[in-house]
């Protein structure tokens, strides 16, 4: 999925009413690699990032930094990187175009929170793939969703062997190519494009889906997706990442039954399980296909990765949750 669960409207008003005075210097693009807004948007989050979890967390962009390791150890001191942070946790991105490599320099203080094996994950199965299609701001987002969640997992001492990274071996270390604009998506876009669901049920039909993403297998064309969310597929950008954490999410979720009307279908969990957004499907051609359309419409992530409704987007799914209520955010409560 693109990164939608942290581009929130929600995040944006939290941030004008309740981070303070915003620390400076937050992205520093000497590369010229993002416009304006892009930059309003990572120093957005990263601020966020900072007031939630205590992370200070900079970005560098450089036309050439030589020894990219060196350049990131001496920026890390000059910027005093952890300094907006009572705990001297600091995490420092540095890209350079030039020399096509990417590095996420990390503090003392928080190394036994990103491991190295982490970080080499976050960067060639989550951020790199994006840099790919010359979307730069869009890789740095997505990979404060999982910045986010290794940092509430810490928080409650969990530990990382079920984690999607845990698994991932490489002599990368914190340095990895950074394939800016070179267009491959990588084996998991030719994917077989014969997933198919076990029987014609709403149900069945998301079960098909989580395997897909558990094979890796980002085909835009599978039969389980209506024809709109093949369209909508065929321009986003898919990363291992984001598969494999779709999966660990909704694998501690439990599913309510189907609730249908007319030729829609809608799969809800229950409000407390606020990382598990609903399932919307369609009936097209006489058989149930996933809606993908309706959630990136309508669906939208909050600062700890909660989903809630977006603002004034009207659609036909009103009927599945009539017996839910939510809070001025689109957020359900939980009684």
């Amino acid at each position: 999925m693109r990164p939608s669960r942290w581009v929130s409207s929600l995040l944006l008003a939290t941030l004008a009413t309740g981070c303070g005075a915003p620390p400076a210097g937050l992205v520093d693009d000497r590369a010229a690699l993002l416009d304006a807004a892009d930059r309003d948007r990572i120093e957005t989050f990263h601020r966020l990032l900072l007031a939630d979890h205590g992370i200070d967390y900079r970005l560098v962009t450089v036309t050439d930094s030589g020894d990219i390791e060196r350049f990131a150890v001496e920026a890390f001191d000059k910027l005093e990187v952890g300094g907006h942070s009572p705990n001297g946790r600091g995490l420092l991105l540095v890209i350079d175009p030039v020399r096509d490599r990417v590095r996420l320099e990390v503090s003392a203080a928080l190394e036994g929170v990103y491991l190295d094996a982490f970080v080499a994950y976050l960067e060639q199965r989550q951020m790199v793939p994006f840099f790919r299609r010359d979307r730069v701001a869009d890789g740095i987002l997505a990979t404060t969703e999982m910045i986010v969640t290794r940092a509430q997992n810490a928080a409650r001492n969990a530990g990382f062997d079920d984690e999607p990274w845990a698994a991932f071996t490489t002599g990368a270390g914190a340095t990895s190519a950074a394939r800016l604009g070179q267009r491959d998506d990588g084996a998991w876009r030719d994917g077989p494009a014969n997933v198919t669901a076990r029987d014609d049920t709403p149900g069945a039909i998301v079960v098909a889906y989580l395997d897909a993403m558990d094979a890796r297998n980002a085909n835009p064309d599978l039969p389980i997706y209506s024809g709109a969310t093949r369209r909508m597929l065929a321009e986003w950008v898919v990363t291992p990442a984001q598969m494999d954490n779709i999966v660990a999410a909704y694998r501690q979720c439990h599913a309510e039954a189907p609730r249908l009307e007319s030729n829609r279908a809608v799969i809800r969990y229950p409000p407390a399980e606020r990382a598990c957004a609903p399932w919307f499907l369609v009936r097209e051609e006489g058989r149930w296909r996933l809606d993908l359309t309706m959630m990136q419409s309508a669906i939208r992530f909050g600062r700890s990765n909660a989903w809630h409704f977006a603002h004034g987007v009207d659609h036909p799914y009103t009927f599945a949750f009539a017996d839910w209520q939510f809070d001025s955010n689109g957020f359900p409560r939980i009684n």
